[in-house]
């Protein structure tokens, strides 16, 4: 299995967040993930909300503090360099959580900053300063 994010966002964010994943790259619809691909890149995108269900009650409370109602997007990536390029072009404007499966749940404003504070930035890597 590839490695995975969740995209947490209010319900308004969350549709436009959809629409420029949809326009981001060449988009067709599965039975599991639909698939995104742009250039070398390809993701499995899933934004059914299922993800949800796969939360612990704490980390819902979390989410929920911060946002009333919120829908979620799993996607499943290949490489750092391609994720970051999504993102970087995605989540701008948007309002939201990337819960990097990494043990951080951080604002998508955060990503970006640290995304142009570090462009080699990987939310993976033990050392904290990428």
């Amino acid at each position: 299995m590839r490695p995975t994010i969740v995209l947490l966002s209010p319900t308004d964010d969350h549709q436009e967040l959809v629409a420029r994943l949809r326009r981001f790259g060449t988009y067709s619809e599965d039975a599991i993930f639909d698939h995104l691909d742009r250039g070398e890149c390809r993701f499995g995108v899933d934004s059914s909300g299922d993800v949800i269900g796969e939360f612990d009650e704490e980390e819902i409370d979390e989410i929920s503090g911060r946002f009333t109602e919120f829908s979620a997007i799993l996607i499943e990536y290949q490489g750092v360099a391609c994720i970051r390029e999504l993102l970087v072009n995605v989540l701008p404007g948007v309002r939201g959580v990337l819960d990097t499966n990494h043990g951080e749940f951080l604002d998508y404003e955060e990503v970006l900053e640290r995304f142009r504070s570090n462009p080699e930035w990987d939310w993976r890597a033990a050392d904290p300063r990428f």
